[in-house]
């Protein structure tokens, strides 16, 4: 027998979401409480209990999802490049670089970073962050090694770590826009060194 959800739950689920990363992004994780989730998604506070019995829980899912995961490489633009590793791996971190320049997407980055020394569940967000940004490029860099463009020695994490490190330092310590120049000058760079 098929259970089905109420869409009335769904629509008030992703509101309370929608207000606690909204939140999130206006004052800190100091402001998600369930008291203002309630208020900002015009719900009842027991309603949000009800999701998210603690507040640790609903300040997860506030961080959880401010940062969803990159989506799919589409095949059109695979198709498109004739599967060159270089086409590809720019407009993975291109994807990357837009969330980055997002304000929500910064926010939410920025709490993960100074939480995940002191909180195991933030911590693992943090780990998952790292390895949807090496799963990502993994085809690509894949491709490189195979066409001789990479070391055969260079993994999909280490050429994140080459990568996603500069874009890193440009956005949110220098606090530069990040542009498609400097996407390609950071993968072409990574390219060249890790040849």
């Amino acid at each position: 027998m098929e259970v089905r959800t109420d869409p009335r739950l769904l629509r008030s689920r992703e509101a309370m979401v929608a207000a606690a990363t909204a939140l999130l992004t206006e004052s800190g994780m100091e402001a998600v409480t369930h008291q203002t989730v309630a208020t900002r998604a015009g719900v009842g506070r027991a309603t949000v209990y009800r999701h998210w019995p603690t507040l640790h829980s609903l300040r997860m899912a506030a961080l959880d999802a401010g940062m969803p995961p990159l989506p799919p490489m589409p095949e059109r633009l695979r198709v498109a490049s004739g599967g060159d590793p270089r086409a590809e791996l720019i407009h993975r971190l291109s994807e990357l670089a837009e969330r980055w320049d997002d304000e929500q997407a910064g926010a939410v980055l920025a709490t993960i970073l100074g939480g995940s020394r002191h909180d195991e569940g933030i911590r693992r967000l943090r780990e998952s962050l790292v390895d949807q940004i090496a799963e990502a490029l993994r085809p690509a860099v894949t491709e490189a090694v195979k066409r001789g463009r990479l070391r055969s020695d260079v993994t999909s994490a280490a050429f994140a770590r080459a990568t996603a490190g500069p874009l890193f330092f440009e956005r949110f310590l220098a606090g530069n826009r990040l542009g498609s120049d400097t996407v390609s000058a950071v993968v072409d760079a990574a390219l060249k060194g890790l040849s």
